[in-house]
């Protein structure tokens, strides 16, 4: 009876201690666990975008050797979609809050400059700005890079003066332009750009006129992927 005793007790002393270090292990094991929480830490930092872009330009036109076409700056509009990628993550903020990200555009863009002669040159272009954005705060940032133009349309056919007639119809090819701006999206998406775009190159070699141009615009970028 003594000897049954004995062993009760030592049982009793026993196994509250072991399961004291068994709950200690499970805790120290959950707080270590990728799972803890209710799932994984998200690792993704960067945010893709995708949107609607719209708004106006002032255009400007150089001189026209031959002659002078008396052209003064017109007013035009724009309009395409937009799409943006903000690279890494600040401390503490959401992914894409980083420093650096790139935007590109697929734009219509209608440009009017006034003239002196018998009607005012209107050229309609498809122009891609591919922009490398710096982010001074999450949601403001300047951007700088080239854009790519090539001309839709033109009107009108022909313009006519005193002592000179320009074939405005026949104009042809692309444009090079570089692109300066300043652009603030809000984290729901609305976005707003401010651009000047210097003509770098000219329109053809039957006009020897670059076109460059001031532009605001506003849109909604929608996030759409995260990696």
């Amino acid at each position: 009876m003594k000897k049954l005793i004995l062993l009760a007790t030592i049982f009793m002393m026993v196994i509250p201690s072991n399961a004291q270090v068994t709950f200690d292990d499970d805790e120290k094991n959950q707080q270590e666990s990728p799972f803890a929480n209710g799932g994984i830490t998200d690792k993704r930092k960067n945010v893709m975008s995708l949107g609607l872009v719209a708004g106006g330009n002032y255009a400007m036109m150089s001189k026209y050797d031959p002659v002078d076409l008396g052209s003064r700056t017109g007013i035009g509009f724009q309009g395409g979609l937009a799409f943006n990628v903000h690279f890494g993550q600040r401390r503490g903020a959401d992914p894409g809050t980083g420093p650096v990200g790139v935007h590109v555009e697929a734009l219509y863009a209608q440009h009017s400059m006034k003239t002196d002669l018998s009607g005012d040159i209107k050229l309609g272009y498809l122009e891609v700005p591919v922009l490398l954005k710096y982010y001074i705060t999450p949601n403001l940032n300047v951007e700088l890079g080239p854009t790519f133009c090539y001309l839709l349309s033109k009107s009108p056919d022909v313009l006519e003066g005193t002592s000179t007639t320009i074939a405005i119809g026949e104009l042809k090819g692309g444009d090079l332009k570089g692109t300066i701006g300043i652009s603030y999206q809000t984290k729901s998406g609305f976005y707003a750009s401010a651009r000047y775009n210097m003509g770098f190159s000219d329109l053809a070699g039957n006009f020897p006129c670059k076109v460059s141009t001031a532009s605001v615009s506003i849109g909604y970028l929608f996030n759409i992927f995260k990696f």
